[in-house]
């Protein structure tokens, strides 16, 4: 009798247990990242040309765009930020000191599962005056945040972590 009553109890708690859905999308909101595979788009940029002048529509700020700021591992003065669309895409980079921010193109994303939490590794090209400026690395795994940026003329990179006490995900930038 015990063990009928256990068995029926494991499945009613196995029919009641949510499914999970297949997906490659992600954005900052959804941490709990379902079963993915590897995931990599390229961008076509004479389908993307709005995004190649900084004075363009990409500086239209929408209601649902958040910026994450991040600090630079070696030198903590130098800060940026990064502004997303709701769809977790970058737009934007701005340094603080600057006059104005710098249009991003977005190239591909890597999703790889393993560890504590899932990994989402984009790539942005860095579009200054109508040229490739340097490469944006972003990667997102559970609540950290960090960036590579790769100097096109030199090829030096630079590492940044996300400030968690300057408003992650905010609606407004940190600067």
């Amino acid at each position: 009798m015990k063990r009928a009553s256990l068995l029926l109890l494991l499945l009613v708690l196995i029919s009641c247990t949510p499914k999970k859905e297949n997906t490659t999308e992600t954005t900052p909101e959804n941490n709990a990242l379902q079963d993915t595979v590897k995931v990599t788009e390229e961008v076509v940029s004479e389908e993307n040309t709005a995004t190649e002048v900084n004075d363009t529509p990409a500086t239209e700020i929408s209601n649902e765009d958040y910026y994450i700021c991040y600090t630079d591992d070696d030198v903590p003065t130098r800060v940026i930020w990064i502004r997303f669309t709701k769809e977790g895409k970058a737009l934007q980079v701005k340094y603080k000191g600057q006059k104005e921010a710098i249009n991003v193109v977005f190239v591909s994303e890597e999703v790889s599962e393993g560890g504590a939490y899932p990994t989402i590794e984009s790539n942005y090209d860095e579009i200054y005056n109508g040229t490739k400026n340097g490469t944006y690395t972003l990667t997102h795994s559970g609540a950290w945040d960090y960036v590579t940026y790769t100097r096109e003329k030199d090829k030096k990179q630079f590492h940044f972590t996300i400030d968690h006490n300057a408003d992650p995900y905010g609606k407004e930038p940190c600067f």
